[in-house]
C-alpha cells in the first residue's frame, strides 16, 4: 500500500488481515509432509525409512533456504513504503533470480553429492536405494520450492498474504489428488 492511501480500518483489524492468510500459507508446508506420511505409510519398512531419510534431506536443505522469503519480504516493504515501486519490484525480481540460481546449484549438488551424504547419514542395502530414488524424484524441484520462498517473500512485502495462501491450497489439493 502507497503511503498516500489510508486504509480505513483499524490497525488490529488490518494486522489479522495480512496475518491470518500468511499463517495459512505458513502451515501448508507441514501439511504437505504430514500427507506425503499418510501416503507412503503403507510401504514396507525399507521403503519408509529411505524416504524418511531422502524427506530428511530435502526439508533440511530447503529449510536453510527460507532466508529467501524472510530478506525479500522487508526489502520489497521498505521500498513500497517509500514509494518506490520500481525498486520494491526490482528487489522482487533480485529476489526470484536468486532462489534459482541456488535451487539449480543445490540440485547438480544433490546429485552429485546426494548418495554420498545419504550414506553418512547410516543408509545401506535396499534402504540406501529407496532413499536415493526419493532424492533423485525430489531434486527438480528444489528451484521450484525456492522460488515459491522468494515469491512470497515478495508478495507478503507488497502485504499481499492472500495470494501465497491460495497458492498453497492449490498445492495441497494437487498434492493429496495426485
Amino acid at each position: 500500500m502507497s503511503p498516500q492511501t489510508q486504509d480505513p480500518r483499524p490497525l488490529g483489524r488490518q494486522i489479522l488481515a495480512l496475518a491470518v492468510p500468511a499463517l495459512g500459507a505458513l502451515i501448508a508446508e507441514p501439511l504437505f509432509l504430514l500427507a506425503d506420511t499418510a501416503i507412503i505409510g503403507r510401504l514396507g519398512v525399507d521403503e519408509l525409512a529411505g524416504a524418511a531419510l531422502g524427506i530428511t534431506v530435502m526439508h533440511t536443505v530447503t529449510g536453510l533456504m527460507i532466508f529467501l522469503a524472510y530478506s525479500t519480504t522487508p526489502a520489497v516493504a521498505r521500498f513500497i513504503g517509500a514509494g518506490r515501486l520500481k525498486r520494491a519490484l526490482a528487489a522482487g525480481r533480485d529476489g526470484l533470480w536468486l532462489s534459482i540460481m541456488l535451487g539449480v546449484v543445490l540440485a547438480f549438488a544433490g546429485l552429485a553429492f546426494g548418495e554420498q551424504l545419504l550414506l553418512a547419514m547410516g543408509s545401506s542395502g535396499e534402504m540406501q536405494l529407496h532413499a536415493w530414488n526419493y532424492l533423485l524424484w525430489s531434486l527438480p524441484g528444489i528451484p521450484a520450492i525456492l522460488l515459491v520462498f522468494a515469491a512470497v517473500g515478495m508478495l507478503r512485502g507488497m502485504q499481499d498474504t492472500k495470494t501465497p495462501l491460495v497458492v498453497a491450497a492449490v498445492g495441497f489439493g494437487a498434492n493429496i489428488r495426485c
